[in-house]
C-alpha cells in the first residue's frame, strides 16, 4: 500500500511524444491553410521544459520550422520583465511602491497630477494611474505606421508630459496603459543610476535567470534567429523598434528563455529573484472584468477548478506572444507567433495550459 501510495503521489513523467500528441491536435485549427503561419509552444511540465514548432518562418539564415531558440518580438510580455525590476527595486530599498513615480522619474519626464493626489509606481503597474493606453496619436504621425514607436524619442515624450494630464485621479479605474509601464521604465533606470532599461534587465532579470535571448538590442547571434513578423493578413512587416518607453514592449526573446522566466516564477528553481517574483503575483486590483485581477503588470485568472493562473500577453505589428502559468500546479506554457493573430493565440495558450495540468 505504500507504494501505491507514493506513486499515486508522483505520477510517471510526461514524455515529449505524450506532450506533443497533447498539443498538436489544439494547435491545428490555428494553423490549417495557413502556409505562411509560423510559431512556437512551450510547456512547463514536471520540472522539464518542452517545445514544440510549427509552420514556417524566414529568418536572415532561411525559411524553416520555428524551434525553442527562434527569436520573436514578444511585445508586452515585457511589462512581466518590468514588473520583476519593480519588485527588485523594492528588495533593494531603492524605490518603494507607494512612492510618488515623479520621485524617481527624470525631472523632464514628471507626470502632470489630476488633483493633490499623486501617482504612485504602484499605479503605474497596476494600470491605474489614469494614463492614456499610449501616447495620443503616436500612429498618425509615425513616419511608418508599422512601426510607430521607432521615432517617438524622449524629446517628444518630454513635450508629452509638459502637457499631458492624467484623465481620473489615480486608483479610480483599471485603465491598460502602455504609456504608463513606459514610465516606470523610466523610473527603474533612474533608481537603479542604470544606462538603460535594456541594460537593467540583461543585469537583474536576464544574468541571474541565465536567459540568453532575450533584450531589446539583438546581439548578431539573435539577429540570425530573428523570425520575420507578419501582419493578421499574413502580410510580412517590419519590426517594432523603440526610441523611447521600452518597458512597456521592446523585448525579444525566445521559447526556451521564456520557459526558464515562468519555472523561475513557479520556483523551479527557487533563484536570487524567487522573493521579487513572488510580490510582483500578488493579487492588488479588479480589471474591467470580474474574471481578472491586476497584480505587479501580471494579470490574474482562475481555472475552472479554481486554480489561479499568472499570465501576460503581447501583441506587435507582427507578432502576438502569450505566457502562463499555475502556480498550484507548477505548470507553464509559453506561445510565440511570428503573425499578429491576438486573442487566437492566447486561446490557444489557454488550452494548452488546462489540457497539460495534472489529472
Amino acid at each position: 500500500m505504500r507504494t501505491l501510495f507514493i506513486l499515486l503521489l508522483f505520477p510517471s513523467l510526461a514524455s515529449a511524444a505524450e506532450l506533443s500528441a497533447t498539443v498538436d491536435p489544439l494547435v491545428a485549427p490555428l494553423t490549417k491553410d495557413k502556409p505562411k503561419l509560423g510559431l512556437v509552444v512551450g510547456v512547463w511540465v514536471d520540472g522539464k521544459p518542452h517545445t514544440f514548432g510549427y509552420g514556417k518562418v524566414t529568418t536572415p539564415q532561411g525559411e524553416a520550422t520555428p524551434t525553442g531558440d527562434t527569436i520573436f518580438e514578444i511585445g508586452s510580455i515585457t511589462k512581466a520583465f518590468t514588473s520583476i525590476l519593480l519588485a527588485e527595486a523594492v528588495t533593494r530599498k531603492e524605490v518603494a511602491l507607494d512612492d510618488s513615480a515623479n520621485k524617481h522619474l527624470p525631472s523632464d519626464l514628471a507626470i502632470q497630477m489630476k488633483s493633490d493626489k499623486p501617482i504612485t509606481l504602484s499605479h503605474l503597474a497596476t494600470h491605474r494611474s489614469g494614463l492614456p493606453v499610449q501616447p495620443p496619436l503616436i500612429g498618425l504621425f509615425a513616419r511608418n505606421s508599422a512601426n510607430p514607436y521607432a521615432d517617438y524619442t524622449h524629446e517628444k515624450l518630454v513635450k508629452l508630459m509638459a502637457n499631458l494630464k492624467p484623465t481620473r485621479e489615480p486608483e479610480k479605474e483599471y485603465e491598460y496603459s502602455n504609456l504608463g509601464v513606459g514610465l516606470l521604465g523610466h523610473a527603474l533606470v533612474t533608481a537603479a543610476k542604470a544606462e538603460s532599461f535594456d541594460a537593467l534587465v540583461k543585469d537583474r532579470v536576464c544574468r541571474p535567470l541565465k536567459l540568453t535571448s532575450t533584450g531589446e538590442a539583438m546581439t548578431g547571434a539573435m539577429k540570425a534567429r530573428f523570425a520575420r513578423g507578419h501582419t493578421k493578413k499574413h502580410e510580412p512587416t517590419d519590426p517594432w523598434e523603440f526610441a523611447c518607453l521600452e518597458a512597456c514592449g521592446g523585448l525579444r526573446s525566445n521559447t526556451n528563455d521564456l520557459l526558464k522566466f515562468a519555472a523561475a516564477n513557479l520556483g523551479e528553481p527557487k533563484t536570487s529573484l524567487h522573493g521579487a517574483m513572488t510580490a510582483s503575483h500578488e493579487r492588488r486590483f479588479p480589471t474591467e472584468s470580474d474574471a481578472v485581477h491586476v497584480a505587479l503588470c501580471w494579470h490574474l485568472s482562475r481555472r475552472v477548478s479554481g486554480e489561479t493562473i499568472i499570465w501576460h500577453n503581447g501583441g506587435t505589428g507582427g507578432y502576438h506572444s502569450f505566457l502562463a502559468f499555475t502556480p498550484s500546479t507548477k505548470r507553464a506554457v509559453v506561445v510565440l507567433c511570428a503573425t499578429a493573430l491576438d486573442s487566437e493565440v492566447d486561446e490557444l495558450g489557454l488550452k494548452v495550459l488546462e489540457a497539460i495540468q495534472p489529472k
